[in-house]
């Protein structure tokens, strides 16, 4: 077979990529260097591949991206301080987009709740050590001052988010106006911090807190 030019002059020059003098049988033209296959074809192998088997796909890609993580989340972080303003507007109205859509599809949450079971069950330490987190953090935000009515009234929210949730059939979270782990400010685990929100709006909420203006 004769050696294709194109991609001996590419190597010389340290391209990753050669157009050759006869294209594949497909019609494709561009090549990579270091073994001469076709890029095109590569693509529609790795789909069809990928269509059969998902989940393979999935833990593949997982299992390649591991050790690279901890580099793309700094990467992240670092352009995500570097943003423009309109360009983060941007940004999270298209994530608010994919949130809309995916509920759309999801109304139950069916796969959510299967991937957080699944989790809780492959790591029952690190669910214990969270569960425990978040005890603690509410007891060192109960101060001592809370009288009998005020835990009376504690009981009646969570028993509040219970029946909207039973009767409405959408989850219902109690959260606390002022986060509890807030990164600028703290609140206490008192009934006038407290209020019955849709889960979905307590988990977009986060620990964020936002002065009315």
């Amino acid at each position: 077979m004769r050696k294709s030019e194109a991609k001996t002059y590419a190597k010389d020059k340290g391209e990753k990529y050669y157009v050759p003098e006869v294209p594949c049988a497909r019609g494709h033209l561009m090549r990579r260097t270091s073994d001469g296959s076709c890029i095109e074809c590569s693509r529609i192998r790795e789909t069809i591949r990928t269509s059969l088997n998902r989940e393979a796909y999935n833990a593949r890609k997982r299992k390649e991206r591991q050790h690279k993580l901890p580099q793309i989340a700094l990467k992240a972080k670092q352009n995500r301080l570097n943003e423009p303003l309109e360009k983060k507007k941007q940004r999270q109205e298209q994530a608010r987009l994919r949130a809309i859509r995916w509920r759309a599809k999801n109304p139950n949450h069916v796969n959510t709740k299967i991937c957080k079971q699944t989790y809780k069950k492959s790591n029952p330490d690190k669910t214990q050590a969270d569960t425990i987190k978040r005890r603690v953090s509410k007891i060192n935000r109960s101060p001592k001052w809370l009288t009998e009515n005020d835990l009376w009234m504690i009981k009646e929210i969570y028993a509040l988010a219970i029946l909207r949730s039973q009767l409405t059939g959408v989850k219902w979270h109690v959260d606390h106006i002022i986060p509890l782990q807030g990164k600028s400010v703290s609140g206490l685990h008192v009934p006038l911090n407290l209020q019955v929100i849709p889960a979905i709006e307590n988990i977009k909420k986060g620990n964020k807190f936002e002065v009315m203006v």
